[in-house]
């Protein structure tokens, strides 16, 4: 380690600089302050103190961790009491949150950020005068971003130029008083009930509004909504992760929308269970855009369904593109796709800007997709290599993929097709094949055209994977067992735990239903 700080400082600033920067700021503090006055001097420029993340990232499932306890101990101790006058943004994990906040002080604190943390805690901070959270509430915090354990998420940012700073309450169900100074909110709401308690008069002065919604498919015709009107509001976002009925697109989001009069920028993430008529162009300019005179950016990712009764007539890709003429400004994609018992359309602006694509199907068009981490593949018809290559091609940043396909493949390839390039998944850390033909477990693990990067979490069925591994005696040289760190599966007995390990040496083994997927 000596001689490693000494060819370190025979390195020009410049280049220490640029070194540096490959880590995390709190790696830089941690390791490097201190060392010497020169590397010090260095480690303590505004470039690696104004901003401070105290906690540690998880690749496997984007979660957040803890800092260990001699690295937590240290900052408390040494790093923070000399810096804390440089940082300006300052990330907390919940169990380091009062201690952080009580070892030093913090004068040019604008930004922070309290991760993975309880309803009931976060209330216990915010609703006592002595506490340091409050404190730094009243006095100097402008934005307030707030990560709930439950997945629930929240970003709040306040007036900087207002004298009245109100107490923040915020529980879980926003029936809470909240300052009226705030100009922008980001928030996660379990259903429809919380998604019209937002904006019932006590955000009037909000600017930016950001809403996930996990459950808004239930419609409640006797709740009353609120009429007023929301000229403040320049840009709003909705992504929901569940399906919306027709009735609460039309009686509940329009409504809600059309309250939004000077609105400039929409961004809608949804999906639509419809009757008889997907949505189209026509719809999006007649009952929203014409209330929103203002509206400049409308982007969208919009999926309707509609299930199949006495149809005789189904939509056309062409009839429905042509609903869009009026989108002169922007390229639209539109596809559907008719299977057995229902018809999915998909409609969506670019360049594509979300981190998920669900429900591809072979009739895909290509493209390149930078911006996806999450891919979700269904299909009636089977998948058959090349299709794989283009969804590398396509999303070459891919972290999960899940695929459901219970087709056997019609052209399957082996190790020595000469006509097929290789395809790489170099970014994939998560692979669902529970809702698969043994076809697709058989490609992944054994075709070694299937490029894949240690390390990677599956999920599959025990018979499957008996099948597709000859009653776990199938070895070979090459293959992607080895890559496995962890196997999500149904285990019946001891015995079928025992064949497993022996074939999977290096794997940890879970419970089928432990395996989530990050949104």
């Amino acid at each position: 380690m000596k001689d490693f700080l000494v060819q370190l400082d025979d390195l020009p600033d410049e280049t220490l600089m640029s070194i540096f920067k490959k880590l995390c700021n709190f790696e830089v503090l941690y390791y490097l302050m201190d060392v010497n006055q020169r590397i010090n001097r260095i480690a303590r420029d505004r470039i690696f103190t104004h901003h401070l993340c105290l906690l540690e990232y998880c690749r496997i499932d984007d979660s957040s961790i803890p800092l260990s306890g001699p690295i937590l101990d240290r900052f408390c101790s040494k790093i923070l009491p000399e810096i804390g006058h440089q940082i300006e943004t300052l990330y907390l994990e919940r169990t380091s949150i009062e201690r952080v906040l009580h070892v030093t002080n913090y004068p040019n604190l604008n930004n922070l950020g309290l991760c993975d943390i309880d309803d009931d805690k976060l209330v216990m901070f915010l609703s006592s005068d002595t506490n340091s959270v409050i404190h730094l509430f009243n006095n100097q915090i402008l934005s307030l971003f707030i990560s709930f354990n439950e997945k629930m998420n929240s970003c709040l940012k306040f007036n900087p130029y207002s004298p009245v700073r109100g107490t923040l309450f915020l529980g879980m169900t926003l029936e809470t008083a909240i300052s009226s100074t705030l100009l922008e909110l980001h928030i996660n709401v379990s259903d429809m009930t919380d998604f019209n308690h937002i904006l019932d008069g006590r955000f009037d002065q909000l600017r930016i509004l950001y809403i996930n919604i996990d459950s808004i498919g239930i419609y409640y015709p006797y709740k009353e909504l609120n009429k007023n009107l929301l000229p403040n509001l320049r840009i709003f976002t909705l992504c929901c992760y569940c399906t919306i009925c027709i009735d609460s697109f039309n009686k509940s989001l329009v409504p809600f929308l059309r309250r939004m009069i000077n609105l400039e920028e929409l961004d809608l993430n949804i999906n639509v269970l419809c009757y008889e008529k997907v949505i189209d162009g026509d719809i999006l300019k007649k009952d929203i855009m014409i209330y929103m005179t203002r509206l400049y950016k409308f982007t969208f990712n919009i999926c309707s369904t509609i299930k199949h009764r006495n149809q005789t007539n189904f939509s056309l890709n062409e009839s429905i593109a042509k609903t869009f003429k009026i989108f002169s400004n922007d390229q639209i994609i539109t596809s559907i796709d008719h299977f057995e018992r229902y018809s999915k359309c998909r409609i969506y602006s670019c360049p594509y800007q979300w981190r998920t694509y669900d429900d591809i199907t072979n009739n895909f068009r290509d493209g390149l997709f930078t911006n996806v981490t999450q891919v979700s593949l269904y299909d009636e018809h089977p998948f058959e290599d090349e299709f794989f290559l283009r969804i590398s091609k396509s999303f070459p940043f891919m972290k999960q993929l899940k695929i459901h396909n219970l087709k056997a493949q019609q052209n399957k390839s082996n190790n020595d097709n000469q006509m097929l390039s290789t395809i790489k998944y170099p970014n994939l850390t998560r692979l669902d094949l529970l809702h698969t033909h043994d076809d697709y477990i058989e490609l992944f693990l054994f075709n070694m055209k299937i490029s894949l990067p240690n390390n990677l979490h599956l999920r599959g069925r025990y018979q499957s994977l008996k099948r597709v591994t000859q009653n776990f005696t199938r070895y070979i040289t090459e293959n992607n067992c080895t890559k496995l760190a962890a196997l999500y599966i149904l285990i019946v007995n001891q015995t079928d735990e025992y064949h497993i390990k022996k074939y999977f040496p290096y794997i940890c083994i879970h419970n089928t239903g432990d395996f989530l997927l990050s949104k």
